[in-house]
């Protein structure tokens, strides 16, 4: 594991002096936008790398889609992060709902999942090993995503607003549990239900952790709402002086109403 914290380190240097880079020299919303298509598209080269070269050299590109599942349909969460960063450098508009929902839930989960991906990458921790390209490739695509993240309050893009992070922190919940229910039955359909267990897109058909059956998508989801609920609810109170913060509006809101009784 010393190995795979090491590598990170580095990578984690790298995006740094990147970002710096990308602070002094981006000033244009044209140079903006370009550079969160283009680091969005790095992810999904880096994503795709080992299936671009098998079809490019005739190589068994058929056979490496069976056995990786993830490049045909976005199965883990670090996926849908990955694609929704691709749509999110389309959009012309950065002030629309959709626009906002994107960027919360980029920012706000793709920060943990990238990092979780990095620093607890399973290829890594099943074979320990950075000889192996595509071991190296799942790490550097984490890093090269979390870089694309990063980019977002680096363009001043993220707004700490309670109401609307946690709005769209459900909205974002309940849209990966759709996609997984959809890429499950997917597999289930087209292939098998072995097939479809094998997948379990988004842990929703059973547990990842052996010895902990009832850690299934629901249980993941409910606690990490909770957990972004402290976090939101920091931030507010790091953010908004006492009386504009979420907290006591709710509370002057709930007194008014008592009071008008």
């Amino acid at each position: 594991m010393l190995k795979l914290m090491l590598f990170n380190l580095l990578l984690l240097l790298i995006i740094t002096v990147l970002l710096i880079i990308v602070k002094k020299t981006v000033k244009s919303e044209k140079g903006k936008n370009v550079l969160l298509l283009v680091s969005a598209a790095v992810t999904i080269i880096f994503h795709y790398s080992t299936l671009i070269f098998h079809c490019l050299t005739g190589g068994e590109a058929i056979e490496y889609l069976k056995n990786n599942p993830n490049l045909i349909l976005p199965i883990y969460p670090c996926n849908v992060v990955m694609w929704s960063c691709l749509l999110f450098g389309f959009l012309k508009k950065r002030d629309s709902s959709v626009s906002k929902l994107l960027t919360d839930y980029i920012f706000w989960f793709g920060i943990f999942s990238t990092l979780v991906g990095m620093f607890a990458n399973v290829d890594f921790i099943k074979n320990p090993t950075l000889a192996d390209y595509e071991i190296t490739k799942s790490i550097v695509a984490h890093a090269t995503l979390l870089f694309n993240v990063l980019l977002l309050p680096l363009f001043g893009l993220i707004k700490i607003d309670f109401l609307r992070n946690m709005k769209n922190m459900f909205l974002s919940v309940l849209g990966m549990y759709v996609i997984g229910l959809y890429c499950n039955l997917v597999f289930e359909v087209l292939v098998s239900a072995e097939k479809a267990y094998d997948v379990n897109s988004m842990f929703i058909i059973h547990s990842p952790f052996d010895g902990m059956d009832f850690l299934t998508y629901p249980i993941i989801a409910a606690v990490a709402l909770v957990l972004y609920f402290l976090l939101f609810i920091s931030c507010d109170a790091i953010k908004n002086k006492k009386g504009n913060r979420f907290c006591d509006r709710l509370f002057d809101s709930l007194k008014k109403k008592h009071n008008r009784k």
